[in-house]
């Protein structure tokens, strides 16, 4: 690791050690506290399981490995000269979220409407990578970790190419937290009663951050 770092023109050995240790432990923070991906993949562990939520963590990590590469050509930059189309995205965020938050509520659990119970899903792959672009938190964490790259660095491939792994690396185990934090109360949930409370207490849980990850534009300018 040390001479990858020395590797990088105009970074001294020092000052790497301090950029890593700053990147992981924002990474880590910022993907360790409770936010509109962790809510939804810790009910997804808890409604599906943890092999059925697979695909969904999976779209939440692809999605901002894309928004810290765009964050790195710049995306905080389009989003200040862009502010109706930032909030826009901020509504349409809000508005997924108090939707998915809706049909948690409106679920019934499998011993009152069998059918109803079959129609529910995980998300998918692709659901999750698009909503990384609607998630707030996301591109702020995105962009954040974009602004730590040394200066005169922020072009360059292998301290961008760092950055963004080194991001991967810490907050994938952090995402699995709750995934399997959700999974671990599946066998808790064994009655409609105790499904209902559960899916009533997600949704609440999900629509509270939504004004904690609303992150004004000036945090991306």
């Amino acid at each position: 690791m040390p001479s990858l770092f020395l590797s990088m023109p105009g970074v001294s050995l020092s000052q790497s050690e301090s950029w890593l240790f700053g990147l992981v432990a924002f990474a880590f923070v910022s993907s360790i506290t409770p936010g509109p991906n962790n809510v939804l993949l810790a009910a997804s562990g808890a409604r599906f399981g943890i092999t059925r939520t697979l695909s969904h963590a999976s779209g939440i990590w692809t999605g901002m490995v894309t928004l810290l590469s765009l964050a790195v050509l710049g995306v905080g930059a389009v989003a200040a000269m862009a502010p109706a189309l930032f909030n826009t995205l901020q509504v349409f965020a809000a508005l997924a979220l108090v939707m998915t938050a809706i049909g948690m509520v409106r679920e019934r659990p499998a011993d009152e409407s069998h059918i109803e119970q079959q129609t529910a899903r995980p998300w998918s792959f692709w659901q999750a990578v698009g909503f990384q672009y609607l998630n707030p938190k996301a591109l702020m964490m995105a962009v954040t970790a974009a602004a730590m790259i040394p200066h005169g660095q922020s072009t360059g491939f292998g301290s961008a190419g760092i950055m963004i792994m080194t991001f991967m690396l810490v907050s994938m185990p952090c995402t699995w937290v709750w995934v399997m934090a959700g999974a671990g109360l599946r066998r808790a949930l064994n009655s409609p009663t105790r499904k209902r409370t559960f899916n009533w207490i997600t949704a609440v849980l999900l629509v509270a951050t939504i004004p904690l990850s609303l992150a004004p534009l000036e945090v991306l300018s």
